[in-house]
C-alpha cells in the first residue's frame, strides 16, 4: 500500500524531503512513500492504494485553495478507514478552523476549513518570531509526554491545537511544556495563564474520525537535524541544531509511537541506527568472460582522458554525463577509504560515484565487503554467451536504473549485452511516474543493459523494441520457477505489462487451498476475485536510449525476494510450500540465492531475445499468456461513453491489449467492434485509465 506525500502548491521542499526521508525511514518495506500531486489527487484512483495521505509543512492557505475539488475526497477516505497525517501547515488545513497570527495586518490568516478532521482550532503560531521564508522564528520546542518524559522538537509557525482535550474523539499525544504565546482554551478560563500565555497547550493530536484517524502535528518532529544543517539560510541558529542532535534518540522514538498510534506498521529495525551510505560499485567478471571487463574499463578511460583527473591511488575522474565517475583498480587497495569517502554524501550533494576494477591477481570482490551478495556464484550459474558478463554490484547504491540512464556516456562504453547492475539496497529506487522509495535487504533490485538492433539480423525485419518489457517480465518467471525441482508450484502471474503478481497468502489461507504439484493451474483464480486474490512481489521500469545506432534498454526490476513488506515475498511461498510438502513427507525446496536467481534470469533473457530477433513476438506470447492475468477480463473504456470490453490478447506490433466490445448488458456476447488499449501513462490502476483506439 502506499502512503502519499502532497508535494504541490503549499508544501515547502524542505518539508516535503524531512517527510519524505522519515516516514522512510519507519514505514518502510511494509508501505511505498511515494510523493503525490493534486493533479494525481484529483484524477487517479488513489483512494483504493494508500494507507495514509499525508501533508507536510509549507503554507496552509494554497492547500485551501488548490485542494478545494479534492477535500471531499480525502475527507471520504479517512471516514472509511483511511489515515491522514499534517505536520505544521498540515494540521492547520486538517482542522475546523485556522487562526493564524490574529491581529498581524501582514501575517493573519483566519478562516474555517472544510477538511475539518480536528474539530475544533488550530491557532498559531504557538511560539513568536514567525517569519516566511527565513528561519528566524525557529526553535527546539519541548515536547511533553502524558508518561512525564519530554524531548526538544523543531519547531517554525505551527499550531496548537485548541480545547483538545474536550472533545471525545481527540487523545493529545503531546503538550508543549514551555508556556505558548496563543491561548490553547476557549473554554476553560482557569486554565495556568501567564501574560497571556497557555501552559500545557496541545502539540500533537490523534483523532478518530470515521473509521479512519488524523495526526495532526503543531511543532516538526519529522525533522532531521542532520539535513537541517545543511540549511543555506545565513538566519539558522545554530544552538537549535545542537538542541536538536542531543534530542535525536527521543525524537526517533516519538516519531515511531504516533506513527503507531495512528494505525500504521512500523519496521522493527532500530530507528536509532543512522541509514545507510552509499557504496562503491565492484566492476566484476568471470576469468572466461574478462574480456568484457577489459574492453568496458578500457572504452571509459579512453573517453573520459580529454579532462581527465587523477586521484588518490591512481583513480581516474570520467565524466560520465550526470555524474562525475572515478575509476579506480584495486578491491582491497580502494574500497575501504573510498567507502569512508562516500559515507559523507547527501543524497543531494554532487555525487562522484567510484566504480572499482580488479587488479591484478584479482577476479571477484572480497566476501567480507559484499556480505549481501556473492559474485562467485552469480558466475556459476550464468550460462549465457554474453548476457549478464559484467557484474556492476554496490551494497548500497542510489539507483541501479538511475546511474546508467542518467549517464550517456557511461551507457555507451558498455559492450553490448554485457552490463548487470545490482544492489542490495537502493536509496532512491525509481519506479513508474518518478515514484521513488528505499529497497530495503531482501529486495532483489537490478537493471539489466541489453542492446536491441534496429533491424533484425535474421529477418531484416524492423524490431519492435517495445517487446522487450515482455520478454525480460518472462525471463524473471522463468527464472523463478526454473529456480530447483518443485518451484514451478509457485503461484506467480504476470500484471500487465511487467509486474509480477503472486497469490496472496491470506487469500491462500482463507480458501484453505493447496497447490503442491499443479504447476501452472495452482495460478487459476475466478475473474472476479484477482484484485483480492494476488499481490505485486515485483515491478519493471523500462528505459530506452538510441545510442551507437541501435537500442540501449535499462531493464529495471526490483523483486521482493525474503521480505516480508509491504505485501509478500518468494521465500514465504517456499515456507508455504513446504508446509504442503511436508505433511506428503518430501524434501523441502531450497532457500533462494539472490545470485542463483540472477543468473537464471539472465540465461532465460538471452534465450528469449534471441527468439524473439529470428521468429518475431508469436514465439513469445504463447508463454507469455500462461503466465498473464487477464485472459477475459472485463474492462470500463471511459474514453468511449464508458462501454464495456473484455481482453483476448495482445497485438503482435507495438504490445497493445486487444479488448472485444460487449453487447451492452451482456458479458459473454459481442459487436463487431475491436479496440487497442494502452495505458494513460502512469495510473495508480493501470486499469482505470486505459486510452483506447478503435480499429475495426
Amino acid at each position: 500500500m502506499n502512503v502519499l506525500v502532497f508535494n504541490g502548491t503549499g508544501a515547502s521542499a524542505s518539508s516535503v524531503k524531512h517527510t519524505v526521508e522519515t516516514l522512510r525511514r519507519f514505514l518502510e518495506p511494509y508501505y511505498a512513500v511515494n510523493t503525490v500531486s493534486i493533479k494525481a489527487l484529483e484524477s487517479e484512483p488513489w483512494t483504493f492504494k494508500a494507507s495514509a495521505i499525508v501533508f507536510p509543512g509549507g503554507a496552509d492557505l494554497p492547500y485551501v485553495k488548490n485542494c478545494k475539488n479534492v477535500i471531499p475526497k480525502i475527507r471520504n477516505f479517512i471516514e472509511s478507514g483511511g489515515i491522514y497525517i499534517g505536520f505544521c501547515a498540515g494540521g492547520y488545513f486538517g482542522s475546523s478552523r485556522c487562526e493564524f497570527s490574529q491581529g498581524d495586518p501582514l501575517l493573519e490568516i483566519t478562516g474555517n476549513r472544510e477538511l475539518a478532521l480536528f474539530p475544533g482550532i488550530a491557532r498559531g503560531p504557538a511560539f513568536k518570531g514567525f517569519q516566511y521564508n527565513s528561519e528566524l522564528g525557529t526553535k527546539a520546542a519541548t515536547l511533553k509526554l502524558k508518561d512525564g518524559s519530554a524531548f526538544k522538537s523543531y519547531f517554525n509557525g505551527g499550531p496548537t491545537f485548541v480545547d483538545a482535550e474536550n472533545y471525545n474523539n481527540v487523545e493529545v499525544l503531546a503538550y508543549f511544556q514551555e508556556p505558548t504565546d496563543v491561548s490553547s482554551s476557549d473554554i476553560n478560563s482557569t486554565n495556568d495563564l501567564n501574560e497571556g500565555n497557555t501552559v500545557n497547550a496541545a502539540a500533537v493530536v490523534l483523532c478518530e474520525v470515521g473509521k479512519g484517524k488524523a495526526l495532526l502535528t503543531g511543532p516538526h518532529p519529522e525533522f532531521n537535524p542532520e539535513y537541517l544543517e545543511k540549511s543555506e539560510s545565513r538566519e539558522f541558529i545554530k544552538d537549535v541544531i545542537k538542541e536538536l542532535k542531543d534530542n535525536e534518540k527521543e525524537r526517533l522514538k516519538f516519531m515511531k509511537f504516533i506513527l503507531t498510534s495512528a494505525g500504521l506498521k512500523c519496521s522493527d529495525h532500530d530507528e536509532t541506527q543512522p541509514l545507510p551510505t552509499l557504496k562503491p560499485l565492484f566492476a566484476s567478471s568471470s576469468s572466461n568472460r574478462h574480456h568484457y571487463l577489459t574492453r568496458f574499463k578500457e572504452a571509459l578511460i579512453e573517453h573520459g582522458s580529454e579532462d581527465t583527473k587523477i586521484y588518490p591511488q591512481s583513480g581516474i575522474e570520467f565524466d560520465g554525463g550526470e555524474n562525475k565517475i572515478m575509476i579506480f583498480e584495486g578491491f582491497n587497495k580502494n574500497y575501504r577509504h573510498l567507502s569512508d569517502l562516500m559515507s559523507k554524501y547527501d543524497l543531494d550533494d554532487e555525487l562522484i560515484q567510484s566504480i572499482i576494477f580488479p587488479d591484478q591477481g584479482e577476479n571477484f570482490p572480497p566476501k567480507s565487503y559484499t556480505p549481501h551478495f556473492n559474485t562467485e556464484i552469480y558466475f556459476e550459474n550464468l550460462k549465457t554467451n554474453s548476457v549478464g558478463s559484467i557484474c556492476l554490484y554496490g551494497e548500497v547504491v542510489t539507483s541501479t536504473s538511475t546511474l546508467l540512464n542518467a549517464n550517456r556516456l557511461l551507457l555507451s562504453n558498455i559492450p553490448n549485452n554485457s552490463l548487470l547492475h545490482v544492489g542490495t539496497i537502493q536509496l532512491s529506487g525509481r519506479g513508474r511516474g518518478g515514484n521513488s522509495w528505499v529497497n530495503p535487504v531482501g529486495v532483489c533490485a537490478s537493471t539489466a543493459v541489453i542492446n536491441i538492433p534496429t533491424v533484425s539480423r535474421f529477418t531484416n525485419k524492423p524490431i519492435s523494441v517495445v517487446f522487450v518489457q515482455y520478454l525480460a517480465i518472462l525471463a524473471y518467471c522463468k527464472a523463478i520457477i526454473s529456480y530447483d525441482s518443485g518451484f514451478e508450484d509457485i503461484p506467480i502471474k504476470i500484471k500487465w505489462p511487467n509486474d509480477i503478481y503472486i497469490l496472496s497468502p491470506n487469500y491462500y489461507s482463507q480458501k484453505k487451498m493447496h497447490i503442491l504439484g499443479r504447476g501452472m493451474e495452482s495460478r487459476v483464480v475466478p475473474l472476479t476475485e484477482i484484485e483480492p486474490a494476488y499481490v505485486k512481489v515485483a515491478g519493471m521500469l523500462v528505459n530506452t536510449n538510441y545510442i551507437n545506432n541501435g537500442y540501449s534498454v535499462l531493464l529495471g526490476c526490483g523483486l521482493n525476494i525474503n521480505t516480508e513488506g509491504p505485501t509478500t515475498s518468494l521465500m514465504r511461498w517456499v515456507n508455504l510450500l513446504n508446509e504442503e510438502r511436508k505433511a506428503q513427507n518430501l524434501a523441502p525446496l531450497p532457500e533462494i540465492k539472490t545470485e542463483k536467481l540472477l543468473a537464471l534470469y539472465m540465461n532465460h533473457l538471452e534465450v528469449l531475445l534471441e527468439t524473439y530477433e529470428r521468429y518475431g513476438s508469436s514465439a513469445i506470447l504463447e508463454d507469455y499468456y500462461k503466465f498473464w492475468l487477464h485472459t477475459n477480463q472485463l474492462v470500463t473504456l471511459s474514453d468511449h461513453q464508458n462501454v464495456k470490453a473484455i481482453i483476448s490478447g495482445i497485438t503482435s506490433d507495438y504490445g497493445l491489449l486487444i479488448a472485444k466490445e460487449c453487447v451492452q448488458g451482456s458479458e459473454t456476447e459481442f459487436t463487431s467492434t475491436v479496440y487497442n488499449l494502452q495505458p494513460d501513462g502512469n495510473s495508480f490502476d493501470i486499469f482505470k485509465g486505459l486510452i483506447s483506439k478503435k480499429v475495426l
